[in-house]
């Protein structure tokens, strides 16, 4: 298994992240002004990331390989709804201002804590998604927005060095 990297918000990344390492980062995050933002990273680019705070956060991974990927967001077992919510996260943002940089989803991937510790120790022990929980597929969603001009996605897919002017 590759030594995942932590990165946690406001806090220096580390290198070979331990299970008490993913443990000591999520019991900062559920303190009122902790960390919003927590991200085990695989040395080949695939991670899991948890965003949000006050017990209400966002589970993704991002399996990476070639020049592709697929995105998978985390949802509740059992449970079905597609009512549209928004959770928060960052705290320092120039635009959205202090815990306020939304994250759109849907009733179902609104996760506890619990559900972070458990999907992400699972995925640092093993490097793969919690199976007792269901993963879907966004991929599409990433590379839609991606075409619209959301910087913070892959605008192309190419190998490296390709002629852009294709």
């Amino acid at each position: 298994m590759p030594g995942f990297t932590l990165e946690l918000e406001e806090c220096p990344h580390q290198l070979f992240a331990t299970a008490a390492d993913v443990e000591r980062a999520l019991r900062m995050m559920a303190k009122p002004r902790g960390p919003t933002f927590v991200m085990l990273k695989k040395p080949c680019g695939g991670l899991a990331k948890a965003c949000g705070f006050n017990d209400r956060f966002c589970v993704e991974t991002r399996d990476v390989y070639g020049e592709g990927f697929r995105h998978w967001l985390a949802g509740l077992p059992n449970v079905k709804d597609r009512s549209d919510v928004v959770m928060h996260f960052r705290n320092h943002c120039a635009v959205h201002g202090k815990r306020r940089c939304p994250l759109p989803a849907w009733g179902e991937n609104v996760l506890t804590l619990s559900d972070v510790r458990a999907i992400l120790l699972f995925y640092q022990a093993s490097g793969e998604r919690l199976g007792s929980y269901p993963w879907e597929d966004v991929s599409q969603y990433c590379l839609d927005a991606a075409l619209k001009g959301d910087s913070r996605f892959i605008r192309e897919i190419r190998p490296q060095g390709a002629d852009r002017r294709r």
